[in-house]
């Protein structure tokens, strides 16, 4: 009872009156009357002037409207309208029982016919195709962007890794670098002392061929001095004026020189007694310069010895061959000619070993270094030196992004935590694709086929269909169990699934 508004419910009651049967009253005024308490007509049929002045403001309406339109005046005719209740007993209250039970029998007959239809129940588990993200490497979990429930889709950023393989890999080269780097000064050290003994083992190789070069002509001028004494008798001029060489001669003397290091001599027979080259009083004979008939002999001229300069080595051999011409027997003519050749031959080998002697210096620095490992050394140090530059470069951020589109199931791991390379970060449920999954026993094989539609309970018992989709034609074996089992698939069909966790128990009914 309220001071203003009079008779007013608080909630609200049973089988309310349809206050719209007073005329002028409309759906508005009634839900405003409903929501202040009014419900039934005879509550307005005890309306006052109190009452009415109190609900005008509440309809926004006026006072003269209610009264104009005799709301109150309305409601109490079609009040007395209504009729009593007449309340009558039709039969008597063992007929009634009787009836009661009945109805109770045919309830369990026909629950019972019911139960019949269906088979017991099998419980199967709710699944889902599921997709796992992995860790690419060892690192640290730096952010996280997603949480379980989430939508995600293709390419969508999922977590932000901080790579620490890339600092235990550049941490791993600094060492092998400096180890190396010892290894490199120690083996350069070793190969300079080798490359210094190898030089030198090299060095005496070709002053010894560069003296035996310088030596030949030497050797060769006794074996001619006959043939010089009989120039030089000659040509009575020939000791001081020599006489030109060939050209084939001048050739091989200038080899001769390079080979043997511009080697210096005393030439003399000038006056000024200059350093020059040695110079030959004859060139070598050879079978086609061997002159085809001796000259007479005739006395050299004499010269004061005071005048007479230092002589070459070639000068000095010449003298005794000249003092010997007169009791040497003449040699035959090929006897020379062969010992040239043999000289000749002799030098040619010489050369070419002086030249590849050098070719063998100059390459001794690189083998050496091939030898005795610096080559590779500093090949590996290269190596190392550009991995470090290339790992300093790297970006250590790892962004992990979601391959496909799903629900996020489940995300293990917190923001800092360290993470090895491949382990399980988070799983991306489809639910597009779900299934129930239900080991079913052999023996009761028989009640479900392929095809066949089945009654789903999730939990809450809500129902819903699912048909059976796969049906493995071999059981599945296990030791701890005496029966054998088969996994069936059951898809949705009909109504959209409910969205419960992955995991939920389901229960299967199938219709005999």
């Amino acid at each position: 009872m309220d001071r203003q508004l009079g008779i007013v419910f608080d909630v609200t009651p049973p089988n309310p009156d349809d206050l719209t049967q007073i005329n002028n009253i409309q759906s508005r005024e009634q839900l405003l009357l409903n929501q202040n308490g009014v419900f039934f007509l005879s509550q307005i049929a005890l309306w006052h002037s109190r009452e009415m002045n109190a609900f005008a403001p509440i309809l926004e309406i006026t006072l003269a409207r209610i009264i104009d339109e005799n709301w109150v005046a309305q409601a109490r005719e079609l009040c007395l309208q209504r009729k009593a209740v007449v309340e009558s007993y039709p039969s008597t209250f063992f007929r009634m029982l009787t009836v009661v039970v009945c109805a109770l029998l045919a309830g369990v007959l026909v629950v019972w016919a019911i139960g019949t239809h269906y088979n017991k129940p099998l419980t199967g588990i709710l699944s889902a195709d599921i997709t796992t993200v992995q860790a690419p490497a060892d690192a640290r979990l730096a952010e996280v962007h997603v949480r379980p429930g989430d939508e995600v889709f293709t390419g969508q950023p999922l977590l932000q890794l901080e790579n620490t393989e890339i600092s235990q890999k550049i941490a791993g080269i600094m060492l092998q670098l400096q180890s190396t780097e010892q290894e490199l000064l120690r083996l350069e050290a070793q190969a300079a002392i080798e490359l210094e003994w190898r030089r030198r083992d090299v060095d005496a190789d070709i002053a010894r061929l560069r003296f035996t070069v310088a030596d030949l002509p030497r050797a060769v001028d006794p074996r001619n001095s006959a043939s010089r004494g009989r120039r030089i008798t000659a040509t009575p001029a020939s000791a001081s004026h020599p006489a030109p060489m060939p050209a084939a001669a001048v050739t091989l003397l200038q080899a001769r020189r390079n080979t043997a290091g511009q080697i210096l001599f005393f030439d003399g027979q000038k006056p000024t007694a200059a350093l020059t080259e040695p110079h030959h009083a004859t060139p070598p004979i050879t079978p086609g310069t061997a002159p085809a008939e001796p000259a007479p002999a005739t006395a050299p001229p004499q010269t004061p010895a005071a005048q007479t300069p230092v002589q070459t080595v070639a000068a000095a051999v010449a003298g005794p061959a000249a003092d010997d011409l007169s009791q040497a027997p003449e040699p035959q003519e090929a006897k020379p000619a062969t010992e040239n050749t043999h000289t000749l031959t002799a030098l040619t080998e010489a050369e070419a070993e002086i030249t590849r002697l050098q070719s063998v210096r100059n390459e001794l620095p690189a083998r050496v270094d091939a030898a005795t490992g610096v080559t590779a050394a500093r090949a590996r140090r290269d190596g190392l030196l550009a991995e470090l530059q290339s790992l300093k470069t790297t970006s250590p951020d790892i962004k992990v992004q979601s391959p496909v589109y799903g629900i996020v199931g489940q995300v293990r791991g917190r923001q800092g935590e360290q993470v090895a390379a491949r382990d399980i970060m988070l799983k991306i449920l489809h639910t597009d694709r779900r299934c129930v999954l239900v080991q079913l026993p052999t023996p009761r094989v028989h009640e479900l086929s392929m095809g066949e539609e089945v009654e789903l309970k999730f939990p809450g018992n809500q129902t819903y269909r699912g048909k059976v989709v796969e049906l493995p034609l071999m059981a599945d074996e296990q030791a701890n169990r005496s029966e054998t089992t088969t996994m069936v698939r059951i898809d949705p069909v009909g109504r959209l699934w409910p969205a419960v966790p992955i995991g939920c128990q389901i229960e299967v009914v199938s219709i005999r």
